[in-house]
């Protein structure tokens, strides 16, 4: 018997229901690509969870939500945004950047900040260039960047493009319509869905499971198959066709969602205590759950 059946025991069925202070909500992982091809890049795993138990439901790239399967990043963005949207009762763990490091705010509090995001910044690129030069040409990092081990600052090369276009294209938007919390800058409500940011290397890190799984070759399978099953063995229930494609999903980028998901499932179930003793610093510049 493997690991993942040895841990998965509990019949699919029972996991139907998410109840925290009388709110039943799924749970949604996103792991975030701010790319051309985004919809190939960005993977979402949705769950249900019951106690302290998480089944996943479906895991898929965010094309699968477009008409004709396109991967443009303008049409999978919108698409995630009406997924979000039409998910009222949900949890969405969002793996990007939701602020930045308070010195380069211009002293505004978050909302200003979202809202005037895209009169700030016209491109990803001119967003990069402006925090380079804000912060002296050095990468800043934000408290919680610094307290969850981020790998990297919010606007580094690798993720400036996350960053810029998960505020301008679905914080953004979302916020500005009044369609979403997102947490902790804003109060949770029970009729919309809630948004976190997660930081999967963060969550691997804390369970001591940081080691290198992107990639094509035997090892990298081998490792994203070792992480899976550890995790399985936390109360989580996995259907073996979704194991088997998040394990052959070569960029990691699905095991990634459903880590994002794992860590929203976990973070929820304490939220009140995280969340109720949050200095003011991360009102400005975000939490980071893990």
């Amino acid at each position: 018997m493997s690991s993942s059946e040895a841990c998965a025991i509990i019949e699919p069925e029972l996991y139907m229901t998410f109840d925290a202070a009388g709110r039943t909500r799924r749970i949604y992982g996103v792991d975030f690509s701010g790319a051309k091809d985004a919809g190939r890049k960005i993977w979402i795993s949705e769950c249900v969870a019951e106690g302290d138990a998480l089944f996943l439901l479906n895991c898929y790239p965010a094309y699968d939500l477009v008409p004709g399967k396109f991967k443009d990043r303008e049409l999978c963005l919108s698409a995630l945004c009406d997924l979000i949207v039409s998910s009222r009762n949900s949890v969405f763990g969002m793996d990007f950047p939701f602020s930045l490091p308070e010195q380069l705010m211009s002293g505004k509090d978050w909302y200003s900040f979202v809202s005037d995001f895209p009169c700030e910044y016209h491109s990803a690129d001119e967003f990069r260039k402006a925090m380079q030069a804000a912060g002296g040409n050095t990468e800043l990092k934000r408290l919680t960047d610094v307290e969850v081990k981020a790998p990297f600052s919010v606007y580094n090369l690798w993720v400036f493009k996350q960053t810029y276009h998960g505020i301008c294209d679905v914080v953004r938007p979302l916020v500005m319509a009044g369609k979403v919390c997102v947490l902790p800058m804003q109060k949770p409500l029970n009729d919309k869905p809630w948004l976190m940011e997660i930081c999967p290397a963060s969550t691997l890190k804390s369970e001591g499971l940081y080691i290198t799984y992107k990639g094509r070759s035997e090892k990298e399978k081998k490792t994203r198959e070792h992480i899976l099953d550890e995790m399985l063995c936390k109360g989580i229930t996995i259907p073996e066709i979704l194991r088997e494609e998040i394990i052959h999903n070569k960029d990691g980028d699905a095991l990634d969602s459903f880590i994002a998901a794992y860590a929203t499932f976990r973070s929820v179930r304490k939220l009140g205590d995280i969340v109720g003793n949050l200095p003011d610093i991360y009102l400005r510049e975000g939490y980071t759950f893990f």
